[in-house]
């Protein structure tokens, strides 16, 4: 089986009630579903590969609580997120700072 890697479209969610069998009351439940896209190639008549795209998705069905807990994580991959792209920016102003050096030595 082949990996390929799958963008992100649009986030988009489903409200409804489920119910509570040990008390038998209705609890607000939520679908969320991440769509995707990825890259597919395949060969057309002329035996020429053509890339098109094919959209997916993935869908979670969880509480208020679950749903909570997923903002939070969220949120701390997103504060990595943050501390890695500053870290980028100074290996890039190294990376340029390095060819301005090669191109003055020469």
């Amino acid at each position: 089986m082949a990996t390929s890697k799958k963008y992100l479209v649009s986030v988009l969610s489903n409200t409804y009630f489920g119910l509570d069998y040990t008390t038998n009351n209705l609890e607000p439940q939520i679908e969320v579903v991440l769509l995707t896209q990825e890259s597919k190639y395949k060969a057309n008549s002329k035996n020429e590969l053509v890339k098109g795209v094919e959209v997916g998705e993935f869908r979670i069905f969880t509480s208020i609580d679950g749903l909570n807990q997923m903002i939070g994580e969220l949120q701390l991959l997103a504060s990595k997120m943050q501390n890695f792209q500053q870290l980028s920016v100074g290996i890039n102003q190294l990376i340029e700072h390095s060819k301005t050096q090669n191109q003055n030595e020469q």
